[in-house]
């Protein structure tokens, strides 16, 4: 998923000037970025878009081009070093804007701080069902990219066109990031009134294709669909 474009494009486009009087103000934005780079989202990859989105806002001279972004990178490693750094700088002065996390876990400890902080946060990620409470504890997130729900909808669709009933599901669970669950879950979430069945693959119990083809024998009839988690 092309996490930089769409940071990019949000700045550039979100902030696209609309009136003709300059607004001048200093914000201070967070930004968490994993630096390894095994991740689509990496800094590597993501960062250069934010500098550029930044630089075409000072030079389009709109009325946001007073804006001053003073950006601040930090590491995000998918577990708690975003919340742990967020807790420990918002001990001085707290950020105006956090961009990120990315990941599931990381991004909801993040948000639920920050949203009881009423400091907004904008991700590329957090796309399980859960992030949809806007009520509280997620109410400051703004998601830029489809969430699993929005995936889980075109499945609906199909199930509706072609009037089928039951599915297979089979994906693996890594019992960390664990983003093949969130996205199955996704399903679940949106289409609890047909027959799913799922087939979970672990680390400890990889895939046994007798075992599958017997589950996919006792089945017959389902739409069998396979979700394994995408590496940068």
């Amino acid at each position: 998923m092309p996490y930089f474009i769409s940071l990019c494009v949000y700045f550039l486009i979100v902030l696209n000037p609309v009136m003709t009087n300059t607004i001048t103000e200093d914000i201070d934005v967070l930004v968490f970025l994993p630096q390894n780079n095994s991740y689509l989202f990496s800094h590597a990859r993501v960062a250069p878009a934010i500098r550029y989105a930044q630089k075409r806002l000072k030079a389009d001279g709109g009325q946001y081009s007073g804006f001053n972004f003073n950006i601040q990178f930090e590491n995000s490693d998918c577990f708690y070093d975003a919340f742990f750094t967020l807790a420990d700088l918002s001990c001085g002065q707290k950020p105006d804007l956090i961009l990120g996390p990315v990941c599931e876990y990381e991004a909801a400890v993040v948000v639920r701080l920050a949203s009881h902080w009423n400091i907004p946060v904008i991700s590329a990620g957090a796309l399980a069902a859960g992030f949809q409470n806007k009520n509280k504890e997620y109410s400051h997130l703004t998601r830029i990219a489809p969430s699993y729900v929005k995936m889980a909808e075109t499945f609906s669709a199909m199930f509706e066109h072609f009037t089928w009933k039951s599915a297979l599901l089979i994906f693996e669970d890594d019992r960390e990031q664990r983003n093949c669950y969130f996205t199955v879950e996704g399903v679940y979430h949106l289409m609890s009134n047909y027959d799913i069945k799922t087939h979970i693959v672990t680390e400890e119990k990889p895939m046994n294709f007798d075992e599958l083809f017997q589950v996919m024998d006792d089945t017959e009839g389902h739409i069998f669909s396979s979700i394994y988690p995408v590496q940068g």
